[in-house]
């Protein structure tokens, strides 16, 4: 089956839902919205990935209190999910993500795509009350 899934579909998509295109790269590009929250894309065949960086700390701040906070299913992030990524230097990136699966750009997709985009924001806020203690 052929996919009429692109790039450039999507970023249309997004730019009517009001987002502003702030940093393209062809298939990986950065969009901020209403919120001003800088929100890192890229489209892999027919699915859009959404990431939103939210904080780099020292390793030794990673307590077991601080990851299970993360891990709890009642911390208000039911959809999205938290990764945390090595950066060396005893640094560590906490990152957020989401994603959604394409069809052919149609309105079903472009409710997916503001449906994706919209939670992730709100998840930004309710990760940044979770995670705040690392950030101190």
């Amino acid at each position: 089956m052929e996919t009429t899934v692109s790039a450039q579909g999507v970023k249309n998509i997004i730019k009517e839902l009001g987002y502003e295109l702030i940093d393209d790269g062809e298939s990986v590009f950065s969009i901020r919205g209403s919120s001003g929250i800088k929100i890192l894309c890229a489209v892999e065949q027919e699915i859009l990935d959404v990431t939103v960086p939210l904080v780099t700390v020292e390793e030794a701040k990673l307590t077991r209190e601080a990851a299970l906070a993360m891990l709890w299913n009642d911390n208000g992030l039911a959809t999205s999910h938290l990764e945390l990524v090595r950066l060396g230097g005893g640094k560590v990136r906490v990152i957020l993500m989401n994603y959604c699966k394409l069809q052919e750009l149609g309105d079903d997709d472009k409710d997916d795509i503001e449906t994706a985009l919209e939670f992730i924001e709100l998840d930004v806020v309710q990760a940044r009350k979770v995670l705040g203690p690392l950030a101190g």
